[in-house]
C-alpha cells in the first residue's frame, strides 16, 4: 500500500470525523468507508474508467462505426 494513500485518508477522513460537527455525516460507515475500499481495490487491477471505455467501445461496435 503507498504511504500517500494512507497519508491522504488520515488527513482527509480520520482528521474531519474526530471533529464532533462532522460525526453525523461520519457516523454511517456503510455508506462510505465500503465502497470506498471496493474502488481502491477495483483501480488496482483496472485503470479508472476502463468499464466506461469497454461500454463506449461496444456501443459503437453496434453502430458499425
Amino acid at each position: 500500500m503507498n504511504w500517500g494513500y494512507i497519508s491522504a485518508f488520515w488527513t482527509t477522513v480520520v482528521m474531519n470525523c474526530v471533529q464532533p460537527v462532522n460525526w453525523e455525516a461520519c457516523l454511517p460507515v456503510q455508506d462510505w468507508l465500503f465502497p470506498a475500499v471496493h474502488d481502491y481495490i477495483r483501480f488496482r487491477t483496472e485503470k479508472p474508467y476502463a468499464s466506461e471505455k469497454r461500454a463506449l467501445r461496444s456501443i459503437n461496435g453496434m453502430d458499425g462505426r
